[in-house]
């Protein structure tokens, strides 16, 4: 009788390979391929969490780039709560 265990661990591990190796190659991902992996670390309980100096390090760059400072002064705020559209 085979070893079906063996085999199972072979054919995960080729459709890992295949899966990373999509990715990996392709400058252009494709949000399927993307679905697919992200499937795929569903189905196996992979999680990924950040420590506190990567959770600070990832808010700084990302208040960096919600900075609307250059936009003061171009927006114009609307006056009035009233819609200008009838119900």
């Amino acid at each position: 009788m085979p070893d079906l265990n063996g085999e199972l661990e072979e054919l995960h591990a080729a459709v890992v390979r295949a899966v990373r190796d999509r990715i990996e190659s392709n400058p252009d991902v494709e949000n399927d391929d993307l679905r697919v992996a992200l499937q795929l670390l569903k189905q196996n309980s992979i999680t990924a969490s950040l420590d506190k100096d990567q959770a600070a390090e990832l808010k700084s760059k990302m208040a960096s780039k919600l900075d609307f400072s250059a936009l003061q002064g171009k927006v114009v705020p609307i006056k009035g709560g009233e819609s200008k559209h009838p119900a």
